[in-house]
């Protein structure tokens, strides 16, 4: 189906039945990013996969797209499907938007997965990278940015077991336009720092790392599993050896089961 959000078409698709559980994707993909994971999940919840605005089927709207407006888009989303509250789960970006909906709407969350997603802002560095990659999208396309993505986010391990996975995500990323993945870069530099807001979640929490990440390290990961300890609630962590980035879509067979085990014992 189809929602507005501030003017801008979105798309979301949902599968099983039960309390309802929100999956958020990385950039540059789209909602069957959490495909594997949503099968598992379907058994016993129904499973919410939106679009982020600018992937997939869903407009990229006019300006930036911070993880502010990708919270207003999912808090919209809530509204359209009549979802008092539910369990979320988000990876990269998918993952810096589960921040901002806690600052936003805490009362509408019973809890969080946090996959790949470091609770740190761009460094300088990070965003000197960012406005490099804008001027070449500007340039040249998508077509370079999504084969450096395709081998940075994907962990080494699963482009050698499973070398058909590239050419599926890759085929996910040529949905995107250059001009939707230059708002997305422009949103990630700009995107708050969220340390000082772990220590505030109160819900139930499951943090997931992976040894193959640099860009959001199993460091960093741990960080923010104890940010959100030193506010005084518990936060699973987990540490997958052998991926990378995209985690949940390196090896759905450990994070399906993981965020199964999690959810069920958040609802009983």
């Amino acid at each position: 189906m189809f929602y507005t959000s501030g003017g801008t078409k979105l798309f979301v698709e949902t599968v099983g039945e039960g309390q309802d559980v929100i999956l958020l994707h990385p950039t540059p993909m789209h909602h069957a990013f959490w495909s594997p994971v949503a099968e598992m999940l379907a058994q016993r919840y129904r499973v919410i996969l939106p679009d982020l605005r600018g992937h997939g089927q869903s407009e990229a709207g006019d300006g930036p797209i911070t993880v502010e407006t990708l919270g207003k888009d999912i808090e919209r989303l809530l509204n359209e499907l009549d979802i008092g509250k539910a369990l979320f789960a988000g990876c990269s970006i998918g993952g810096y938007t589960l921040y901002e909906l806690w600052r936003r709407m805490p009362e509408r969350i019973t809890a969080l997965a946090f996959c790949n997603c470091k609770p740190q802002a761009d460094a300088d560095a990070n965003r000197a990278k960012r406005q490099e990659w804008i001027e070449g999208l500007k340039v040249r396309g998508t077509g370079d940015f999504f084969e450096q993505m395709l081998n940075s986010l994907i962990g080494p391990t699963a482009r050698r077991r499973f070398p058909h996975k590239i050419a599926e995500a890759r085929e996910m990323m040529q949905a995107m336009s250059p001009a939707a993945v230059i708002a997305v870069q422009q949103g990630l530099a700009a995107r708050p720092d969220s340390v000082a807001t772990a220590k505030t979640i109160r819900v139930p929490c499951c943090v997931v790392g992976a040894a193959e990440d640099s860009g959001s390290t199993v460091e960093d990961m741990k960080l923010l599993a104890e940010q959100i300890r030193n506010g005084g609630y518990g936060a699973d962590f987990h540490v997958l050896h052998d991926a990378g980035h995209y985690a949940p879509w390196d090896q759905p067979e450990t994070v399906g089961p993981i965020l199964l085990r999690f959810f069920d014992s958040v609802v009983g």
